[in-house]
Protein backbone atom coordinates (compact mmCIF):
# COMPACT_ATOMS: atom_id res chain seq x y z
CA UNK A 1 0.00 0.00 0.00
CA UNK A 2 1.28 3.49 -0.78
CA UNK A 3 1.42 5.46 2.24
CA UNK A 4 0.48 9.71 2.38
CA UNK A 5 2.50 11.86 4.28
CA UNK A 6 1.26 13.08 7.31
CA UNK A 7 0.74 16.56 5.87
CA UNK A 8 -2.12 17.55 8.31
CA UNK A 9 -2.19 20.16 10.61
CA UNK A 10 -3.64 19.66 14.29
CA UNK A 11 -5.78 22.31 16.48
CA UNK A 12 -4.06 25.77 15.78
CA UNK A 13 -3.03 26.43 19.11
CA UNK A 14 -0.81 23.53 19.14
CA UNK A 15 0.90 25.18 15.55
CA UNK A 16 0.90 28.27 17.06
CA UNK A 17 2.83 26.47 19.43
CA UNK A 18 5.02 24.77 17.81
CA UNK A 19 5.66 27.37 15.39
CA UNK A 20 6.53 29.98 17.99
CA UNK A 21 9.27 27.50 19.04
CA UNK A 22 10.61 27.27 15.78
CA UNK A 23 11.22 31.13 15.79
CA UNK A 24 12.44 31.73 19.38
CA UNK A 25 13.97 27.93 20.41
CA UNK A 26 17.91 28.77 21.72
CA UNK A 27 20.13 26.40 23.36
CA UNK A 28 18.56 25.62 26.24
CA UNK A 29 17.78 22.44 28.66
CA UNK A 30 14.11 22.89 28.61
CA UNK A 31 12.03 22.76 31.56
CA UNK A 32 13.51 20.41 34.64
CA UNK A 33 16.68 20.77 33.70
CA UNK A 34 18.20 22.68 36.46
CA UNK A 35 21.22 23.02 33.77
CA UNK A 36 22.78 26.35 35.23
CA UNK A 37 26.44 25.08 35.33
CA UNK A 38 27.93 21.61 35.26
CA UNK A 39 28.93 20.60 38.71
CA UNK A 40 32.52 19.97 39.07
CA UNK A 41 31.85 16.40 40.75
CA UNK A 42 30.11 15.51 37.12
CA UNK A 43 27.63 12.79 37.28
CA UNK A 44 26.87 10.70 40.25
CA UNK A 45 25.47 7.59 41.80
CA UNK A 46 23.43 4.92 39.89
CA UNK A 47 19.64 5.12 39.72
CA UNK A 48 18.02 1.85 39.46
CA UNK A 49 14.88 1.33 36.75
CA UNK A 50 12.46 -1.39 35.03
CA UNK A 51 10.87 -0.42 32.07
CA UNK A 52 9.65 -3.85 30.60
CA UNK A 53 9.23 -7.43 31.58
CA UNK A 54 11.11 -8.99 27.98
CA UNK A 55 14.49 -10.25 28.58
CA UNK A 56 16.95 -7.56 26.67
CA UNK A 57 18.65 -8.42 23.68
CA UNK A 58 21.62 -5.80 22.23
CA UNK A 59 19.28 -4.67 19.77
CA UNK A 60 19.51 -0.76 19.61
CA UNK A 61 18.73 0.17 15.64
CA UNK A 62 16.03 2.48 15.78
CA UNK A 63 14.28 0.87 12.79
CA UNK A 64 13.84 -2.59 14.32
CA UNK A 65 10.42 -3.49 15.99
CA UNK A 66 12.81 -5.41 18.74
CA UNK A 67 15.14 -2.80 19.78
CA UNK A 68 15.38 -1.91 23.26
CA UNK A 69 13.15 1.96 22.78
CA UNK A 70 14.99 3.67 25.59
CA UNK A 71 17.63 4.13 23.35
CA UNK A 72 15.50 6.50 21.56
CA UNK A 73 15.97 9.75 23.60
CA UNK A 74 19.00 8.08 25.72
CA UNK A 75 21.33 7.31 23.33
CA UNK A 76 20.35 8.78 20.37
CA UNK A 77 18.62 12.18 19.86
CA UNK A 78 15.88 13.75 17.76
CA UNK A 79 16.15 17.50 16.43
CA UNK A 80 13.20 18.71 19.38
CA UNK A 81 12.03 17.84 22.32
CA UNK A 82 8.09 17.43 22.64
CA UNK A 83 6.80 17.10 25.58
CA UNK A 84 3.77 14.22 25.64
CA UNK A 85 2.65 14.74 29.01
CA UNK A 86 2.01 18.72 28.00
CA UNK A 87 0.86 19.71 24.63
CA UNK A 88 2.81 22.88 23.22
CA UNK A 89 6.16 22.69 25.82
CA UNK A 90 8.76 21.81 22.44
CA UNK A 91 12.43 22.28 23.27
CA UNK A 92 15.68 22.59 21.42
CA UNK A 93 17.69 19.09 21.34
CA UNK A 94 19.78 18.65 18.49
CA UNK A 95 18.25 21.88 16.79
CA UNK A 96 18.44 24.97 18.14
CA UNK A 97 15.17 26.04 15.94
CA UNK A 98 13.67 25.97 12.53
CA UNK A 99 12.06 27.74 9.91
CA UNK A 100 9.08 26.77 7.93
CA UNK A 101 9.40 27.31 3.55
CA UNK A 102 7.52 27.24 0.35
CA UNK A 103 4.41 26.84 2.17
CA UNK A 104 5.03 24.51 4.49
CA UNK A 105 6.61 21.91 2.06
CA UNK A 106 10.63 22.71 3.30
CA UNK A 107 12.08 23.08 6.97
CA UNK A 108 15.87 24.22 7.53
CA UNK A 109 16.53 23.51 11.09
CA UNK A 110 19.54 25.31 12.35
CA UNK A 111 21.75 23.04 14.25
CA UNK A 112 24.03 22.83 17.65
CA UNK A 113 27.59 23.40 17.89
CA UNK A 114 30.07 21.32 19.37
CA UNK A 115 28.04 18.04 19.47
CA UNK A 116 30.36 15.28 19.06
CA UNK A 117 28.97 11.24 18.76
CA UNK A 118 30.30 9.13 21.22
CA UNK A 119 33.21 7.80 19.10
CA UNK A 120 34.87 11.57 19.07
CA UNK A 121 33.37 12.20 15.71
CA UNK A 122 31.80 15.67 15.25
CA UNK A 123 28.13 15.82 14.55
CA UNK A 124 27.14 17.77 11.55
CA UNK A 125 24.37 18.42 9.13
CA UNK A 126 25.59 15.65 7.02
CA UNK A 127 24.59 13.49 10.15
CA UNK A 128 21.04 14.89 9.74
CA UNK A 129 20.68 14.97 5.88
CA UNK A 130 21.97 11.61 5.68
CA UNK A 131 19.42 10.52 8.08
CA UNK A 132 16.63 11.57 6.31
CA UNK A 133 17.74 10.63 3.08
CA UNK A 134 18.07 7.04 4.23
CA UNK A 135 14.35 6.78 5.11
CA UNK A 136 13.27 8.75 1.95
CA UNK A 137 11.30 6.25 -0.35
CA UNK A 138 11.49 3.33 2.35
CA UNK A 139 8.58 2.13 3.65
CA UNK A 140 10.61 -0.05 6.47
CA UNK A 141 12.43 2.64 7.43
CA UNK A 142 10.36 5.72 7.04
CA UNK A 143 8.15 4.74 10.01
CA UNK A 144 6.01 7.95 9.89
CA UNK A 145 5.34 8.00 6.18
CA UNK A 146 7.18 11.04 5.62
CA UNK A 147 6.75 12.52 1.97
CA UNK A 148 10.19 13.48 1.84
CA UNK A 149 11.16 14.78 -1.66
CA UNK A 150 14.73 15.74 -0.73
CA UNK A 151 17.40 16.68 1.80
CA UNK A 152 19.72 19.34 1.34
CA UNK A 153 22.83 20.92 3.56
CA UNK A 154 23.56 24.45 3.97
CA UNK A 155 27.08 24.23 5.78
CA UNK A 156 28.07 22.11 8.63
CA UNK A 157 25.04 23.99 10.95
CA UNK A 158 22.11 23.60 8.83
CA UNK A 159 19.94 21.72 6.69
CA UNK A 160 16.48 21.84 4.68
CA UNK A 161 14.39 18.84 4.18
CA UNK A 162 11.61 19.05 1.66
CA UNK A 163 8.82 17.38 0.93
CA UNK A 164 6.31 16.90 -1.59
CA UNK A 165 3.34 18.40 0.29
CA UNK A 166 2.83 20.59 3.72
CA UNK A 167 4.25 19.10 6.45
CA UNK A 168 3.10 21.62 9.60
CA UNK A 169 1.67 18.59 11.30
CA UNK A 170 4.52 16.20 10.66
CA UNK A 171 6.60 18.23 12.78
CA UNK A 172 5.96 16.21 15.56
CA UNK A 173 7.54 13.30 13.65
CA UNK A 174 10.11 15.00 11.33
CA UNK A 175 12.05 16.63 14.54
CA UNK A 176 10.39 15.11 17.78
CA UNK A 177 10.25 11.03 16.75
CA UNK A 178 13.22 10.59 13.92
CA UNK A 179 16.17 9.65 15.50
CA UNK A 180 19.33 11.17 13.92
CA UNK A 181 22.24 8.89 13.34
CA UNK A 182 25.47 8.84 12.46
CA UNK A 183 26.44 8.98 9.12
CA UNK A 184 30.41 7.85 9.33
CA UNK A 185 28.71 4.20 10.64
CA UNK A 186 25.14 3.57 9.09
CA UNK A 187 26.46 4.63 5.73
CA UNK A 188 28.65 1.21 6.10
CA UNK A 189 25.20 -0.36 6.84
CA UNK A 190 24.13 -2.61 4.33
CA UNK A 191 20.82 -3.58 5.57
CA UNK A 192 19.42 -0.88 7.78
CA UNK A 193 16.23 -2.33 8.62
CA UNK A 194 17.25 -5.62 10.28
CA UNK A 195 21.17 -4.58 11.28
CA UNK A 196 20.85 -4.93 15.57
CA UNK A 197 23.32 -1.87 16.18
CA UNK A 198 24.82 -3.98 18.95
CA UNK A 199 26.92 -1.06 20.01
CA UNK A 200 24.92 2.13 19.43
CA UNK A 201 27.36 5.46 18.57
CA UNK A 202 24.82 8.32 19.69
CA UNK A 203 24.76 11.53 20.51
CA UNK A 204 22.12 11.42 23.89
CA UNK A 205 23.24 11.73 27.68
CA UNK A 206 24.34 8.07 27.91
CA UNK A 207 26.49 5.24 26.52
CA UNK A 208 26.32 1.11 26.67
CA UNK A 209 27.82 -0.01 29.04
CA UNK A 210 26.74 -3.30 29.47
CA UNK A 211 23.47 -6.14 28.13
CA UNK A 212 22.40 -9.06 29.81
CA UNK A 213 18.87 -10.76 29.61
CA UNK A 214 18.02 -9.41 32.78
CA UNK A 215 19.86 -5.98 32.87
CA UNK A 216 20.91 -2.94 30.93
CA UNK A 217 23.14 -1.23 31.91
CA UNK A 218 23.95 2.96 30.74
CA UNK A 219 26.63 5.15 31.71
CA UNK A 220 26.88 8.95 31.37
CA UNK A 221 28.15 10.39 27.96
CA UNK A 222 31.86 12.22 29.72
CA UNK A 223 31.10 14.46 26.15
CA UNK A 224 27.43 15.26 26.71
CA UNK A 225 26.80 19.08 25.01
CA UNK A 226 24.39 20.52 27.42
CA UNK A 227 25.74 22.08 30.47
CA UNK A 228 25.20 20.42 33.67
CA UNK A 229 23.65 16.84 32.23
CA UNK A 230 23.71 14.55 32.81
CA UNK A 231 23.75 13.64 36.68
CA UNK A 232 23.48 10.58 37.29
CA UNK A 233 26.32 8.35 36.23
CA UNK A 234 24.89 5.26 35.56
CA UNK A 235 21.53 3.71 35.35
CA UNK A 236 20.60 0.17 35.66
CA UNK A 237 17.32 -0.67 33.99
CA UNK A 238 16.08 -4.52 35.49
CA UNK A 239 13.93 -7.39 33.58
CA UNK A 240 11.26 -8.53 35.82
CA UNK A 241 8.55 -10.69 33.86
CA UNK A 242 5.46 -10.19 36.04
CA UNK A 243 4.07 -7.03 37.20
CA UNK A 244 3.47 -9.19 40.53
CA UNK A 245 8.21 -9.57 41.14
CA UNK A 246 8.36 -5.87 39.77
CA UNK A 247 5.76 -4.43 42.68
CA UNK A 248 7.64 -6.06 44.87
CA UNK A 249 10.44 -4.54 44.39
CA UNK A 250 9.20 -1.10 43.80
CA UNK A 251 7.26 -1.88 47.26
CA UNK A 252 10.23 -2.43 49.17
CA UNK A 253 12.29 0.73 47.86
CA UNK A 254 14.32 -1.46 45.36
CA UNK A 255 13.25 0.59 42.22
CA UNK A 256 14.65 4.33 42.00
CA UNK A 257 12.69 4.73 38.62
CA UNK A 258 9.61 2.54 37.73
CA UNK A 259 6.98 2.41 35.57
CA UNK A 260 4.60 -0.49 36.55
CA UNK A 261 1.06 -1.02 37.71
CA UNK A 262 1.31 -0.93 40.89
CA UNK A 263 -2.59 -2.54 42.82
CA UNK A 264 -3.77 -0.60 45.72
CA UNK A 265 -0.73 2.20 45.15
CA UNK A 266 -1.63 4.75 47.86
CA UNK A 267 -1.53 1.72 50.58
CA UNK A 268 1.24 -0.76 49.15
CA UNK A 269 3.59 1.98 48.20
CA UNK A 270 3.21 5.69 49.12
CA UNK A 271 1.90 4.91 52.62
CA UNK A 272 5.27 3.00 53.06
CA UNK A 273 7.73 6.17 52.54
CA UNK A 274 7.14 9.71 52.77
CA UNK A 275 9.82 9.79 49.98
CA UNK A 276 8.10 7.26 47.60
CA UNK A 277 6.29 9.53 44.97
CA UNK A 278 3.74 8.90 42.38
CA UNK A 279 3.50 11.05 39.14
CA UNK A 280 -0.22 10.25 37.70
CA UNK A 281 -0.60 11.69 34.31
CA UNK A 282 -3.37 10.03 31.96
CA UNK A 283 -1.38 10.12 28.55
CA UNK A 284 -3.46 7.22 26.87
CA UNK A 285 -6.92 5.12 26.99
CA UNK A 286 -6.84 1.36 27.57
CA UNK A 287 -8.82 -0.13 24.71
CA UNK A 288 -9.80 -3.65 22.95
CA UNK A 289 -8.59 -3.88 19.53
CA UNK A 290 -10.80 -5.75 17.22
CA UNK A 291 -9.45 -7.61 13.90
CA UNK A 292 -11.29 -5.61 11.30
CA UNK A 293 -10.37 -7.78 8.62
CA UNK A 294 -10.88 -11.19 9.38
CA UNK A 295 -12.85 -13.47 11.98
CA UNK A 296 -16.35 -12.19 13.80
CA UNK A 297 -14.63 -9.19 14.87
CA UNK A 298 -15.38 -7.86 11.89
CA UNK A 299 -19.22 -7.52 12.79
CA UNK A 300 -20.01 -4.13 13.87
CA UNK A 301 -22.55 -5.86 16.11
CA UNK A 302 -20.87 -8.05 17.65
CA UNK A 303 -18.08 -4.59 18.76
CA UNK A 304 -21.40 -3.03 20.10
CA UNK A 305 -22.52 -5.80 22.14
CA UNK A 306 -19.31 -6.09 23.61
CA UNK A 307 -19.47 -2.40 24.65
CA UNK A 308 -23.00 -2.59 25.98
CA UNK A 309 -22.11 -5.27 28.23
CA UNK A 310 -18.85 -3.37 30.05
CA UNK A 311 -19.13 -2.44 33.39
CA UNK A 312 -16.36 0.15 33.15
CA UNK A 313 -17.14 1.80 36.13
CA UNK A 314 -16.49 -1.79 38.15
CA UNK A 315 -13.58 -2.45 36.18
CA UNK A 316 -11.61 1.21 36.95
CA UNK A 317 -12.67 0.66 40.74
CA UNK A 318 -11.98 -3.20 40.82
CA UNK A 319 -8.42 -2.96 39.41
CA UNK A 320 -7.45 0.84 39.45
CA UNK A 321 -9.46 2.14 42.79
CA UNK A 322 -11.34 4.51 40.36
CA UNK A 323 -7.85 6.60 39.06
CA UNK A 324 -9.08 5.30 35.57
CA UNK A 325 -12.05 6.48 34.95
CA UNK A 326 -13.92 5.33 32.18
CA UNK A 327 -13.68 7.33 28.95
CA UNK A 328 -15.92 8.73 26.66
CA UNK A 329 -17.54 6.65 23.39
CA UNK A 330 -15.64 9.06 21.44
CA UNK A 331 -12.29 8.10 22.76
CA UNK A 332 -10.77 11.60 23.17
CA UNK A 333 -8.20 11.90 25.62
CA UNK A 334 -9.76 14.71 28.17
CA UNK A 335 -8.63 17.10 29.55
CA UNK A 336 -5.36 17.07 27.45
CA UNK A 337 -7.54 17.57 23.60
CA UNK A 338 -10.62 19.38 24.97
CA UNK A 339 -9.69 22.20 22.87
CA UNK A 340 -10.95 19.79 19.44
CA UNK A 341 -13.80 17.91 21.61
CA UNK A 342 -17.35 17.74 19.92
CA UNK A 343 -20.04 19.48 22.32
CA UNK A 344 -21.16 16.21 22.59
CA UNK A 345 -18.20 14.78 24.30
CA UNK A 346 -18.17 17.07 27.03
CA UNK A 347 -20.99 15.20 28.65
CA UNK A 348 -21.33 11.68 26.51
CA UNK A 349 -20.70 8.31 28.32
CA UNK A 350 -21.12 4.83 27.86
CA UNK A 351 -24.13 4.07 30.80
CA UNK A 352 -24.67 1.18 32.80
CA UNK A 353 -23.82 -2.16 31.26
CA UNK A 354 -26.76 -3.90 29.76
CA UNK A 355 -26.06 -7.29 28.75
CA UNK A 356 -29.69 -8.14 27.89
CA UNK A 357 -29.23 -5.49 25.29
CA UNK A 358 -26.16 -7.17 24.31
CA UNK A 359 -27.86 -10.21 23.64
CA UNK A 360 -30.57 -8.34 21.53
CA UNK A 361 -27.80 -7.13 19.20
CA UNK A 362 -26.65 -10.19 19.29
CA UNK A 363 -29.59 -12.37 18.32
CA UNK A 364 -31.28 -9.59 15.78
CA UNK A 365 -28.05 -9.79 13.96
CA UNK A 366 -28.12 -13.94 13.69
CA UNK A 367 -25.33 -14.39 15.96
CA UNK A 368 -26.12 -18.12 17.88
CA UNK A 369 -25.27 -17.75 21.53
CA UNK A 370 -23.14 -17.83 22.89
CA UNK A 371 -20.28 -16.52 20.82
CA UNK A 372 -16.97 -17.62 21.47
CA UNK A 373 -14.23 -14.66 21.19
CA UNK A 374 -10.57 -14.97 21.77
CA UNK A 375 -8.31 -12.05 23.10
CA UNK A 376 -4.08 -11.83 23.82
CA UNK A 377 -2.41 -10.09 26.57
CA UNK A 378 0.63 -10.02 27.70
CA UNK A 379 1.59 -12.61 30.45
CA UNK A 380 2.94 -10.91 33.42
CA UNK A 381 0.45 -7.32 33.29
CA UNK A 382 -1.44 -8.28 35.97
CA UNK A 383 -3.66 -5.42 35.73
CA UNK A 384 -4.77 -6.05 31.86
CA UNK A 385 -5.54 -9.40 32.94
CA UNK A 386 -7.55 -8.67 36.01
CA UNK A 387 -9.55 -6.37 33.77
CA UNK A 388 -10.28 -9.22 31.29
CA UNK A 389 -11.46 -11.29 33.78
CA UNK A 390 -14.08 -9.22 34.85
CA UNK A 391 -14.75 -8.74 31.02
CA UNK A 392 -15.16 -12.63 30.97
CA UNK A 393 -17.60 -12.84 33.80
CA UNK A 394 -20.08 -10.08 32.60
CA UNK A 395 -19.46 -10.97 28.37
CA UNK A 396 -20.87 -14.34 29.55
CA UNK A 397 -24.03 -12.78 31.21
CA UNK A 398 -24.43 -11.56 27.43
CA UNK A 399 -23.67 -14.42 25.51
CA UNK A 400 -20.20 -14.13 24.68
CA UNK A 401 -17.37 -16.54 25.86
CA UNK A 402 -13.98 -14.96 26.06
CA UNK A 403 -10.62 -16.95 26.30
CA UNK A 404 -7.80 -15.27 27.52
CA UNK A 405 -4.12 -15.97 25.77
CA UNK A 406 -1.37 -15.03 28.19
CA UNK A 407 1.28 -14.14 25.62
CA UNK A 408 5.20 -13.40 26.01
CA UNK A 409 5.78 -10.06 25.54
CA UNK A 410 7.62 -9.97 22.61
CA UNK A 411 5.05 -13.06 20.96
CA UNK A 412 2.29 -10.56 21.85
CA UNK A 413 4.06 -7.70 19.90
CA UNK A 414 4.57 -9.54 16.91
CA UNK A 415 1.14 -10.89 16.98
CA UNK A 416 0.04 -7.04 17.31
CA UNK A 417 2.24 -5.70 14.67
CA UNK A 418 0.78 -8.41 12.60
CA UNK A 419 -2.65 -8.66 12.74
CA UNK A 420 -2.76 -12.30 14.65
CA UNK A 421 -5.47 -11.70 16.92
CA UNK A 422 -9.30 -11.71 16.99
CA UNK A 423 -8.99 -9.05 19.94
CA UNK A 424 -6.10 -7.38 21.73
CA UNK A 425 -6.05 -5.93 24.89
CA UNK A 426 -3.64 -2.94 24.65
CA UNK A 427 -3.77 0.98 25.03
CA UNK A 428 -2.80 3.93 23.10
CA UNK A 429 -1.95 7.70 23.08
CA UNK A 430 1.54 9.18 24.26
CA UNK A 431 1.46 11.79 21.73
CA UNK A 432 0.76 15.98 22.37
CA UNK A 433 -1.30 15.98 19.31
CA UNK A 434 -4.78 14.62 19.27
CA UNK A 435 -4.33 14.69 15.30
CA UNK A 436 -1.21 11.98 15.91
CA UNK A 437 -3.83 9.67 18.27
CA UNK A 438 -6.55 9.30 15.74
CA UNK A 439 -4.23 9.14 12.40
CA UNK A 440 -2.18 6.42 14.36
CA UNK A 441 -5.20 4.80 15.46
CA UNK A 442 -7.67 4.65 12.12
CA UNK A 443 -5.98 6.14 9.39
CA UNK A 444 -5.48 3.38 6.63
CA UNK A 445 -2.11 4.86 5.53
CA UNK A 446 -0.61 3.29 8.64
CA UNK A 447 -2.40 -0.08 7.97
CA UNK A 448 -0.07 -3.59 6.26
CA UNK A 449 -1.78 -5.86 5.19
CA UNK A 450 -2.68 -9.08 7.90
CA UNK A 451 0.80 -10.97 7.87
CA UNK A 452 3.05 -7.58 7.63
CA UNK A 453 4.45 -6.07 10.55
CA UNK A 454 3.05 -2.77 11.12
CA UNK A 455 4.64 -0.85 14.25
CA UNK A 456 3.17 2.71 13.48
CA UNK A 457 -0.21 1.80 14.64
CA UNK A 458 -4.23 0.45 13.23
CA UNK A 459 -3.34 -3.17 14.19
CA UNK A 460 -6.75 -3.92 13.79
CA UNK A 461 -6.33 -2.95 10.03
CA UNK A 462 -9.19 -0.17 9.90
CA UNK A 463 -10.31 1.30 6.76
CA UNK A 464 -12.80 3.83 6.45
CA UNK A 465 -12.11 6.60 3.34
CA UNK A 466 -14.24 8.86 5.02
CA UNK A 467 -12.03 9.10 7.91
CA UNK A 468 -9.04 8.88 5.77
CA UNK A 469 -10.57 12.35 4.02
CA UNK A 470 -11.31 14.10 7.33
CA UNK A 471 -7.72 13.16 8.72
CA UNK A 472 -6.68 15.15 5.30
CA UNK A 473 -9.19 17.92 5.87
CA UNK A 474 -7.71 18.64 9.14
CA UNK A 475 -4.40 18.99 6.90
CA UNK A 476 -5.80 21.23 4.42
CA UNK A 477 -6.41 23.85 6.26
CA UNK A 478 -5.19 26.61 9.33
CA UNK A 479 -8.72 26.93 10.22
CA UNK A 480 -9.52 26.09 13.44
CA UNK A 481 -13.43 25.95 12.40
CA UNK A 482 -12.62 23.22 9.51
CA UNK A 483 -10.21 21.24 11.28
CA UNK A 484 -12.45 20.94 14.66
CA UNK A 485 -15.82 20.16 12.35
CA UNK A 486 -13.62 17.47 11.00
CA UNK A 487 -12.36 16.48 14.60
CA UNK A 488 -15.88 15.94 15.34
CA UNK A 489 -17.38 13.84 12.29
CA UNK A 490 -14.14 11.50 13.19
CA UNK A 491 -15.44 11.51 16.66
CA UNK A 492 -18.85 10.53 16.18
CA UNK A 493 -17.61 7.59 13.72
CA UNK A 494 -15.70 5.85 16.18
CA UNK A 495 -18.66 6.14 18.83
CA UNK A 496 -21.13 4.47 15.88
CA UNK A 497 -18.59 1.86 14.42
CA UNK A 498 -16.22 1.16 17.25
CA UNK A 499 -12.96 0.27 15.24
CA UNK A 500 -11.41 0.14 18.73
CA UNK A 501 -13.60 -0.25 22.21
CA UNK A 502 -12.41 1.81 24.66
CA UNK A 503 -12.41 1.03 27.76
CA UNK A 504 -11.03 3.99 30.27
CA UNK A 505 -8.20 6.68 30.30
CA UNK A 506 -4.60 4.22 31.12
CA UNK A 507 -3.06 5.00 34.37
CA UNK A 508 0.47 6.13 34.06
CA UNK A 509 1.37 5.84 37.52
CA UNK A 510 5.15 6.21 37.35
CA UNK A 511 6.88 5.67 40.56
CA UNK A 512 10.11 7.55 42.05
CA UNK A 513 11.90 6.97 44.99
CA UNK A 514 13.46 10.30 46.94
CA UNK A 515 15.88 8.72 48.48
CA UNK A 516 17.61 8.47 45.40
CA UNK A 517 16.75 10.49 42.95
CA UNK A 518 14.76 13.75 42.93
CA UNK A 519 14.01 16.65 40.52
CA UNK A 520 11.54 14.43 38.40
CA UNK A 521 8.31 15.55 36.44
CA UNK A 522 5.20 15.59 38.37
CA UNK A 523 1.40 15.93 38.05
CA UNK A 524 2.09 19.27 38.52
CA UNK A 525 4.77 20.35 37.11
CA UNK A 526 5.05 17.65 33.56
CA UNK A 527 8.01 18.73 31.74
CA UNK A 528 8.09 15.60 30.37
CA UNK A 529 6.21 12.05 30.36
CA UNK A 530 7.74 10.59 33.21
CA UNK A 531 7.60 6.97 32.23
CA UNK A 532 11.03 5.26 31.78
CA UNK A 533 8.86 3.16 28.45
CA UNK A 534 8.08 6.53 27.17
CA UNK A 535 10.32 7.11 24.49
CA UNK A 536 12.19 9.79 23.63
CA UNK A 537 10.81 11.56 26.49
CA UNK A 538 12.66 8.95 28.99
CA UNK A 539 16.54 10.58 27.67
CA UNK A 540 15.07 14.02 28.79
CA UNK A 541 13.83 12.43 32.03
CA UNK A 542 17.06 10.62 32.28
CA UNK A 543 19.50 13.32 31.71
CA UNK A 544 17.47 15.91 34.50
CA UNK A 545 16.88 13.29 37.47
CA UNK A 546 19.53 14.06 40.36
CA UNK A 547 20.50 11.64 42.54
CA UNK A 548 20.53 12.29 46.13
CA UNK A 549 24.07 12.31 47.69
Amino acid sequence: MTRHGRSRSTAAGFITAIVAVGMLAACGGGNGSNATGKPSSGPSGTVVGTFTSAPYTADFNTYSPGNLAISNGMIYEPLMFFDTAQSGNVQPWLATGYNWGNGGKSLTFTLRHNVTWTDGKPFTSTDVASTFTRIKGNPALNQYGLPIASVTTNGPYSVTVSFTEPVYTDLYYIAGKVMILPEHIWSTVKDPATWPDPNPVGTGAYMVSKVTPQALTLTANPHYYMPGLPKVKTYEFLVYTTNNTADAAIEAGQIDWGGGFVPNINQTYLAKSSKFKVTDIPLAIDYLIPNMVKGPTTNLALRQAISAALDRGYMSQSVYNGYGPATNPEMLLLPDFKNVASPQTQSDNFGGPDPARAKQILQASGFKLPVTLNVKVVSGWTDFQSLLEIMQSELKAAGIELNITQEAYSVWLSDQYSGNFELLMSNGGYTPSPYTFYYNLLDSAVSRPIGTSETVGDFGRYHNPTVDALLNTIGSTTDTAVQNQAFYQIESIIKQQLPVIPLMDAMDEIEFNENSVTNFPTTSNPWAGAAPWLNPDCGWVAARLTPVK
